[in-house]
């Protein structure tokens, strides 16, 4: 088979715009960003930015420096000289004037307009020769349906060159015919900026302004919680590590580059995804937008992940041999061996940070518990230094815990303490204190043991109360001791019912019961109470009349207790400033007539919030109550056998599971 040599040619297609900017720079900060770093290697000083009041026809947004300019050689065999780097075979070259490192590298920054624009104007006054040249690059022009060998023409205005031109060197770059779909807001926008630079912060000789306002300096720290390295302990600092200027930490990584970096983690989460994760900087202009060096799940403090923030500066990521940024520069190829080991060490750096996190976040609210709570501290102290350390590190997991809030974890803190000084929960509370983290899972066994000793204890209580009635209502049966179960009953009210539970001696109104007693006719001396007690609680007033022993409830008697109350209803609504809003009222007498026209008059006044009942009556309804109430407390305890032990046997086999 014969040989011959040929040549093939290479083509490209207008299309090829779309991904040198419209597809490479989709949105105005990306865009802008590009600029901006054009800017800084012309050795501008002050960077204008205008933004679009309005987002019709006409609207515009301008971005115009006071650099080097170009001359019109300048725009024609450098500008748009597609993929021209000025850098050349130098990855470390430097501008002429300012010596400032060369930002830009692949040479199609140019064209990042046009990932908002249709139209690029361009006017450029050169510093050098105080020439002016002026041209516009049309999208729907330079894009077209052929393909391009060589460079088209494009129509431009040239200026001679002018001494006082020279003074007012620069480029202003002015972007037309926007594909915003809506306004750009002023603060956000210079955030936006200020976070994928960190020039302004570095130099003197080089400022951003939006709107004539200059961009934001600096990350607002006071919104941050813990700031690293700053506060590291000198136990927790890693080794090798020096803290530079502006509170940054150097290091070396394992091939012997150096990084600077800072990290924080701010009080609340942060909802800007922009500001999420840590950034990378190359020369002041960032590389690598935020991430968590491509770490997935499982790791420790992993909620601290939505809390984290931070800085890297890598310069020599942008000065290897081979380019490692993307195109629009938001991403680092971290496949590459000059790139495996800052990933290596960020992925260290990160997970030992979220797990201090963790820790110190805990810590801080346990604190925080403790000054809140002027006892919560005291009775820490006074466990045996074993068992103190043992509470506080479980208090200082849960205040990690992102899914607890400050009142939750409050309520949560006591309670373990509470627990833990009653004999309760300690096996629990000690495998807890051995983990490295706790789980919802572990927070959810905690909370279900701790609502279950909750009920216990009350079940207890209520237990102990219904052996007290039934005690007494056998005494009753017996006659005996009928002077002390009066007695026992006036001053614990909540034999009568649990909702009398908060109800307390009320005396303000001493005056009132007696003047209305006297009025009602109760101060007979056949028929005067033996036992007038008032009670409060709230805005509620209790009034119990006991009647004289061996009396028997009648219409008489009926009468006279309705008139009382009724009275005392009057009387406390009169008073405008008295708190009570509510009153009620007891009379209890050995036994009650048992006529059936006495009990409908009973049944109606109870709907009024008047009762008559004798001894027996009340006691077993308490009873029933109480146990009631038993009933469903050991429904709290999920089926728990130490709640349903408490149960009348009756119950246990109907208790809720």
């Amino acid at each position: 088979m014969n040989s011959s040599q040929k040549k093939l040619r290479i083509k490209y297609h207008g299309r090829i715009l779309d991904q040198l900017g419209l597809q490479t720079y989709q949105s105005p900060t990306a865009c802008i960003s590009e600029l901006i770093a054009n800017c800084w290697d012309a050795d501008a000083e002050h960077v204008r930015i205008s933004l679009p009041d309005t987002l019709d026809e006409e609207a515009v947004l301008i971005i115009k420096d006071d650099g080097d300019g170009m001359t019109f050689d300048n725009c024609e065999n450098k500008y748009l000289n597609v993929g021209w780097c000025r850098r050349g075979n130098n990855p470390t070259e430097h501008s002429l004037r300012k010596h400032r490192p060369i930002l830009g590298r692949k040479g199609i920054g140019k064209f990042a307009g046009f990932g908002i624009a249709r139209v690029i104007h361009v006017e450029t006054v050169s510093k050098s020769t105080g020439e002016k040249t002026v041209f516009d690059l049309d999208v729907d022009k330079l894009r077209g349906d052929n393909y391009v060998e060589e460079g088209g023409e494009i129509e431009g205005l040239y200026f001679d060159p002018d001494e006082a031109s020279r003074k007012n060197s620069g480029t202003t770059i002015i972007l037309k015919r926007l594909s915003l779909q809506r306004n750009i807001p002023q603060s956000q926008f210079a955030r936006g900026i200020a976070r994928r630079f960190l020039l302004h912060q570095r130099v003197d000789d080089f400022k951003i302004y939006v709107d004539d306002e200059s961009i934001p300096p600096d990350e607002d720290l006071s919104k941050v919680e813990f700031l690293f390295p700053r506060d590291y302990t000198d136990a927790e600092r890693p080794a090798g590590l020096s803290i530079g200027r502006n509170e940054w930490g150097e290091e070396q990584l394992s091939d012997g580059r150096k990084v600077t970096w800072r990290i924080y983690f701010y009080k609340d989460t942060i909802d800007e995804e922009e500001l999420q994760g840590i950034s990378i900087f190359a020369n002041g202009k960032m590389v690598q937008y935020p991430f968590f060096f491509n770490l997935s799940g499982g790791l420790g403090g992993q909620a601290g992940q939505a809390y984290m923030s931070g800085q890297l500066e890598a310069d020599f990521v942008d000065e290897l041999p081979i380019d490692p940024i993307s195109p629009e520069r938001q991403r680092i190829n971290w496949d590459l061996p000059d790139t495996a080991p800052m990933l290596a060490w960020g992925q260290k750096r990160v997970k030992d940070l979220l797990r201090l996190w963790h820790d110190k976040k805990g810590e801080k609210r346990r604190e925080q518990l403790e000054q809140k709570v002027a006892t919560f501290s005291d009775r820490l102290e006074k466990l045996p230094t074993h068992e103190n350390k043992i509470v506080k590190r479980v208090l200082t997991k849960l205040g990690g815990m992102t899914a607890l809030s400050q009142e939750h974890y409050e309520e949560v803190g006591l309670a373990v303490l509470t627990s833990w000084e009653e004999g309760r929960l300690h096996d629990l509370i000690e495998v807890m204190a051995e983990k490295e983290e706790l789980t919802e899972h572990d927070l959810l066994k905690i909370l279900i043991e701790a609502e279950v000793l909750s009920a216990l204890g009350v079940a207890e209580a209520a237990k102990t109360k219904l052996l007290t009635i039934a005690n007494l209502k056998e005494r009753l049966d017996k006659n005996q001791l009928e002077d002390a179960v009066r007695d026992y009953i006036a001053n614990h009210p909540w034999l009568i019912s649990p909702l009398w539970e908060t109800f307390d001696v009320e005396r303000s109104v001493n005056n009132i019961i007696q003047k209305v007693a006297k009025n009602a006719g109760l101060m007979d001396p056949e028929y005067a109470g033996r036992i007038d007690l008032v009670l409060s609680s709230g805005n509620q007033l209790l009034v119990l009349e006991f009647m004289k022993p061996g009396l028997k409830i009648d219409w008489d008697h009926m009468g006279r207790f309705e008139r009382y109350v009724r009275e005392i209803r009057k009387a406390i609504d009169s008073q405008t400033a008295s708190r009570f809003r509510y009153v009620t009222g007891y009379i209890i007498a050995d036994r009650a007539s048992e006529e059936p026209a006495f009990i409908d008059k009973i049944q109606s006044l109870e709907r009024d919030g008047m009762y008559a009942t004798d001894w027996g009556g009340l006691l077993s309804d308490a009873k029933a109550q109480w146990n009631d109430f038993l009933h469903i407390l050991a429904g709290r305890g999920g089926g728990d056998p130490r709640l349903k032990s408490l149960l009348e046997p009756d119950q246990r086999s109907t208790h809720p599971k």
